[in-house]
């Protein structure tokens, strides 16, 4: 008998640090928003590539955020092309709002519209998944010979860009590596591809995202990070009364 409890305390001794350091399906999440954006107040420059077969069509915009993986704030900025500059969307907790130069009153509108191409509204200005999702592991999967392991986010609320993510994630380092996007009806309505690894303010981040139409993956949109800086944000520059300064 004592044999046989010696035996036990060893090997739990031996799971028990494996059990312990185990990461939970939303710290993975966690880290791979880090892996996406730096929390803090920074500015970056997205540039959107929107092609339809062999067609594209390029816009930029500039990005003001401020928050962590609970809480975010965003300011969206549309710079390039020049008929589309001052339309701004700012994202205010889980209220999204749109401003237009020519009719000076900010309209309240949907993380789901699209902004461009494949893009949603909500692709560019809420990009917080583990404070919008829970999740669940799934299993692990090979993608492109690349060990992961694949998460099922459901939406914690409704104010969410998508209402189930199916994620797959580096399985070393929790990385980004694909997505699976669905409507509330469970429709698949587009993928994402994540790329780019690039060190941005003391991290490893990727850079790159391209979504594709699920139906037409001809049709797809190139997004690119780049340009990232620490700035002083105050809490007033996210506010809706002050879009049209």
């Amino acid at each position: 008998m004592k044999n046989v409890t010696r035996a036990a305390i060893a090997l739990l001794t031996t799971i028990f640090p494996l059990v312990a350091s185990a990461i939970s399906p939303d710290e993975m999440v966690k880290r791979a928003d880090e892996a996406r954006m730096p929390e803090g107040a920074v500015t970056f420059l997205v540039t959107i590539k929107d092609f339809n077969g062999s067609t594209a069509r390029e816009s930029r915009y500039r990005v003001s955020s401020k928050g962590s993986s609970t809480d975010n704030n965003s300011l969206v900025e549309s710079i390039f092309p020049d008929r589309l500059k001052g339309r701004k969307l700012l994202m205010n907790g889980n209220d999204l709002w749109f401003y237009l130069p020519t009719v000076k009153r900010p309209t309240r509108i949907s993380f789901r519209e699209r902004l461009t191409g494949e893009v949603a509204n909500g692709d560019i200005s809420r990009t917080n998944f583990a404070g919008d999702y829970a999740a669940q592991l799934v299993g692990k999967e090979t993608f492109n010979g690349k060990p992961c392991v694949k998460l099922a986010l459901t939406a914690k609320h409704k104010d969410v860009t998508y209402s189930k993510i199916d994620y797959w994630l580096d399985a070393k380092t929790h990385f980004p590596v694909k997505s699976a996007f669905y409507a509330v009806s469970g429709k698949l309505l587009k993928t994402g591809e994540y790329s780019g690894l690039k060190p941005v303010l003391g991290a490893t981040r990727s850079t790159v995202l391209v979504i594709k139409d699920a139906l037409q993956p001809s049709r797809r949109s190139v997004l690119e990070f780049s340009g990232f800086k620490r700035v002083e944000l105050p809490d007033s520059f996210f506010n809706k009364e002050s879009l049209s300064e």
